[in-house]
């Protein structure tokens, strides 16, 4: 309630000035505001132009703050900002608005609205009026750490309000016993602020002979730009298990952007700013590859745990680099590892999507298959997401009559053995026979149209093969019966029984369900793995490092099914799913049927 009527009281201190409005201004300077707003009123609901109705506006706005008619505020506000963009009053406004965020308790709304207002106006009141506010902001404890860090991060011009900030920061890590972060905020308060100095030495004093504090887990997620709303999930998957910490780790969040060069930039400033002890993070490949080939040089006693990239050989790049999502490579060498010494398949053909995914799929998938000594036929490639994919199966038969027309004259001697005769009457009535395709659908809606017009295509395909991209319930809604007896790799898969107590936890502290792309659940499991490892080493009489007691245990429970390290701390944990009476039933990749 105090920092309301600091608020309050402020702004009826700022002196307003309209020479055509004489008798409402009186009114504003002898404190009847609901007179002046009344006034006011009138001019408002009028046509609006540049000018006279321009400032009448303004002091609506202005007078509607004084008299808490918040609503009236932010409708007028706004209004203006569209309809005024260069206005020399913006300032006013949006400090308004500012106002009305804090009044409306969301203070880092209004605090970062100021910032804005500091970066681009020249005018000195405006400056004044939005650095006290701001240092009121901070002064009352308003925003978080992360809040705070945000602020910063988006830079604020004016160095007095950003020494404010970062003391406040000081403060607030202080207070979660995060000495070392305290201590280094303080410092930069100094830099920014000489008139902070002595505050700040008083308060750094507090921290002789406490050490660095609380260790601190950073986890680095794109917060902004196309993938922010994965980030997001990934930073409540997190979130969702701090509780289980009970105090002794912080959580720091960093925006990577999706970034490799931010993502590196952001854990050099947390390691030289905080006490780092694990990192949860990036979410892509290409910022993780970055952070992990930096980190397991430079910090090989810290691990860096990347929930969701797929990319090969990212754990490799160091004994201190986890992979919780198992990557590509693995899904597409199980399902050909398994077409080949269990269904006893060495002929197969291939039909990728079009773009990055499919031709890599395709690419492993056919390293795997010569490796072990079979054979790919044919490759097709097409365009995810058509209703129809009778040209690509035209195609690929096509290419099928080509070989076999081959085959079928050098056994007879035939000294030409590309001659058919009637090769179109081929094409129209004869069914082409596949031992296998490999279709390394990214979604399981393609896969199951695809596997649904394979018959109707005059093709018999003795068994359908994909990988991960297969599973979900649109597949076999597409597939109907035509998907029996298919089989896909998959990195998880159980009973649902951990995945359901999470989805409920989940929902209930974030009232929406985890995404489907696995992001809020394999964040959920990294940060449990580092909390584990870590009590895991309190309790040793033979302590080892972090990552060391992390890869010791070589099997973990996780929302999604087990996490299994291979010797290179990636997990290798992959399963089979075959189409069985309509249902999709787990198989093992040893060739038999799990009981």
């Amino acid at each position: 309630m105090y920092i309301i009527i600091v608020f309050l009281s402020f702004f009826a201190s700022f002196v307003l000035a309209a020479p055509s409005y004489n008798e409402i201004l009186r009114k504003i300077q002898t404190g009847d505001f609901a007179g002046a707003n009344t006034g006011l009123e009138t001019f408002v609901k009028e046509r609006w132009k540049a000018g006279e109705q321009e400032k009448a506006v303004v002091l609506y706005i202005e007078s509607s703050l004084r008299l808490g008619k918040i609503n009236e505020v932010v409708r007028y506000a706004n209004q203006f900002l569209d309809f005024f963009p260069k206005s020399q009053y913006r300032a006013r406004v949006e400090t308004a608005l500012a106002v009305s965020s804090v009044l409306e308790r969301n203070p880092y709304i209004g605090a970062e609205t100021l910032r804005r207002v500091l970066a681009y106006t020249k005018n000195p009141a405006a400056i004044l009026q939005a650095r006290d506010l701001l240092s009121q902001i901070f002064s009352a404890d308003l925003l978080s750490v992360n809040e705070l860090q945000s602020l910063l991060e988006r830079g604020i011009s004016d160095k007095i309000s950003r020494g404010f900030a970062q003391l406040s920061l000081g403060q607030r890590m202080q207070k979660e016993g995060r000495y070392k972060a305290a201590n280094y905020w303080y410092n930069e308060a100094k830099k920014n602020d000489p008139d902070l100095t002595e505050k700040a030495e008083r308060l750094k004093s507090a921290l002789e002979g406490r050490g660095a504090g609380y260790p601190v887990i950073l986890v680095l997620a794109p917060l902004s730009g196309s993938h922010s709303e994965l980030g997001n999930y990934m930073v409540e998957g997190v979130l969702l298990y701090v509780d289980s910490l009970k105090n002794r780790v912080k959580i720091q969040i960093a925006n990577d952007r999706a970034d490799p060069s931010t993502a590196l930039s952001k854990v050099k400033q947390a390691l030289y700013q905080d006490s780092i002890i694990a990192v949860i993070g990036p979410l892509l490949s290409a910022s993780a590859a970055t952070v992990a080939a930096w980190m397991s040089e430079k910090y090989p006693y810290i691990p860096v745990i990347t929930p969701t990239a797929t990319d090969d050989g990212i754990a490799e790049m160091g004994k201190n680099i986890f992979q919780l999502n198992v990557s590509s490579a693995r899904l597409a060498y199980t399902i050909a590892d398994y077409a080949i010494n269990c269904l006893k398949i060495n002929e197969f053909g291939i039909m990728a999507p079009l773009g990055d995914y499919g031709s890599f799929m395709a690419d492993e998938f056919q390293r795997v298959v010569e490796r072990k000594g079979g054979t790919i036929i044919m490759t097709q490639n097409y365009a995810e997401g058509l209703p129809d994919y009778q040209n690509e199966f035209k195609l690929l038969r096509d290419r099928k009559l080509n070989l076999d027309t081959r085959r079928m004259n050098m056994n007879k001697g035939n000294s030409n053995v590309s001659s058919i005769s009637k090769r179109d009457s081929w094409l129209g009535d004869s069914t082409m026979h596949f031992p296998a395709i490999f279709i390394p659908s990214s979604n399981p809606a393609d896969a199951g149209l695809m596997a649904a017009q394979v018959a109707f295509n005059k093709l018999r395909v003795g068994n359908l093969l994909g990988t991960s991209g297969w599973y979900g319930r649109e597949f076999l809604v597409n597939a109907k019966k035509q998907a029996e007896g298919s089989v896909f790799s998959i990195a998880f898969y159980s009973d649902g029984n951990e995945q359901k107590s999470f989805t409920e936890k989940f929902k209930n502290r974030w009232q929406r369900d985890p995404d489907e792309n696995k992001v809020a659940g394999l964040s959920y499991d990294a940060i449990r793995i580092v909390n584990q490892a870590l009590q895991s080493l309190a309790q040793s009489e033979t302590p080892q490092s972090l990552p060391a007691e992390i890869m010791q245990k070589k099997e973990y429970k996780g929302v999604y099914g087990k996490i299994v390290w291979a010797d290179n701390g990636a997990n290798k944990n992959t399963g089979l799913i075959s189409v069985e009476q309509g249902k999709l039933v787990e198989k093992s990749p040893k060739c038999e049927v799990n009981p």
